[in-house]
């Protein structure tokens, strides 16, 4: 998320985190929809130095709300684009997040998803989804030593999902 050489250079990113996301979708002209999704997920801060060593800064959630389209590309195949805003939720106010979070940030998403081909009522409706997003990080903290422009931050979500009702974006008909 944040990388920095005032004396050595060092990076500073979450772990790889848990995801709960739920998803509306509403359809739209065939083969279109709309969706709406709300994220949350949370891990562990990381120092990461250039000698390999790491140390931890805490813990550190997410909360993302985007809305955008999605057009199913072939039976179970989907693609989404959305718009959005990410808040995140440090454990504490205290070394990059000294002076709070900086509000919502702006994000762009791209996903596509996959719904399996399983047989029966129960397993109907699952589906792969891979999901890729980006928005710019800068606390106030950051803003007081010196950066400016604030730091690109990708993140990047494989899910197993399930879909309830016959609207999912990418079901089978």
């Amino acid at each position: 998320m944040v990388h920095d050489s005032i004396v050595t250079p060092f990076d500073v990113r979450p772990a790889i985190a848990p995801v709960l996301a739920v998803s509306a979708t509403t359809p739209l002209n065939d083969p279109w929809s709309a969706v709406a999704t709300l994220d949350v997920s949370w891990s562990r801060l990381e120092r990461h130095d250039q000698d390999g060593t790491t140390a931890g800064l805490g813990g550190l959630g997410a909360l993302a709300l985007t809305v955008g389209v999605a057009r199913r590309l072939a039976p179970g195949l989907a693609a989404d684009a959305a718009i959005g805003g990410l808040k995140y939720l440090p454990a504490a106010d205290n070394g990059i997040f000294a002076g709070g979070t900086g509000g919502v940030t702006a994000l762009g998403a791209l996903g596509v998803s996959y719904a399996l081909p399983l047989g029966g009522s129960t397993l109907r409706g699952l589906a792969l989804r891979a999901r890729y997003d980006i928005q710019r990080f800068l606390t106030p903290a950051l803003r007081n030593e010196g950066f400016t422009s604030g730091e690109i931050v990708h993140r990047v979500a494989l899910t197993l999902g399930w879909s309830v009702g016959q609207h999912g974006v990418g079901a089978r008909p």
